[in-house]
């Protein structure tokens, strides 16, 4: 029992460390490329979840190892958020145009609060947290890839990013999944198959990030950017 006891402590400080990790480097190269290195829909979500499993958690357990990992996190929660509203209207399509961009960003906020606010009231805090979190990293998982995908180049990306969401995805599906936990009830069939899914898209992004042309200034930025505002290529209101 101790033995399991270790292994879960040391999974949660690899997959809390791992966030960390991820976050901060998700800043940096979002300040160094003058862009948002999460796409959107996933880092409100993962802000919603933060804040929730704060206050949820926090008020039941105190200060245990999870709540304060994910209070560390949230700060780079808000850091990351800041280089969206920085960058991340220049990407905007034309139409609508930049006047929505702001009143759009804040509606994703709101709607990533309400879902899994949904799930703890349908299946209680840890069963509705535990969905939430394995949800939105499977979305996070996704959306990475169409990110590169159109971007093309590894513009805001690292694969600091791509090892950490990995590292993150196998320890907490490890967790949840095979060894289990006493708030679900053991090990959980459906955590355990979104995860390996999490995994496994985590890997095919490390693969296409690993083949993806890096990311110079160009002169020709600007009219690239341009192009892309015109067509949408780098900005998608339901996917980035």
């Amino acid at each position: 029992m101790e033995s399991t006891q270790d292994y879960s402590t040391l999974l949660i400080l690899l997959g809390g460390l791992s966030g960390i990790v991820l976050y901060a480097e998700a800043v940096r190269v979002g300040l160094r490329d003058k862009s948002y290195a999460i796409p959107f829909w996933a880092v409100a979500l993962n802000f919603s979840w933060a804040v929730m499993h704060t206050f949820f958690t926090g008020k039941i357990e105190g200060a245990s190892l999870p709540v304060v990992i994910i209070a560390a996190r949230l700060v780079l929660d808000v850091a990351v958020l800041y280089t969206w509203f920085k960058f991340g209207p220049r990407h905007f399509p034309e139409n609508p145009g930049e006047r929505w961009f702001v009143p759009w960003s804040l509606l994703v906020i709101v709607v990533s609060f309400v879902l899994p606010g949904a799930f703890i009231m349908q299946f209680g805090d840890y069963p509705g947290l535990a969905c939430t979190a394995f949800m939105q990293n499977l979305v996070m998982s996704l959306l990475f890839i169409a990110m590169l995908a159109r971007r093309k180049r590894r513009k805001a990306q690292s694969l600091i990013i791509a090892v950490a969401k990995l590292t993150g995805s196998l320890s907490m599906t490890t967790l949840c999944g095979v060894i289990g936990l006493e708030a679900l009830d053991g090990p959980n069939n459906l955590l355990l198959v979104i995860g390996s899914l999490s995994c496994l898209f985590d890997l095919i992004y490390i693969a296409l990030l690993s083949q993806a042309k890096p990311y110079g200034k160009r002169g020709k930025e600007q009219a690239t950017i341009v192009q892309q505002n015109m067509t949408g290529g780098e900005f998608d209101a339901f996917r980035s």
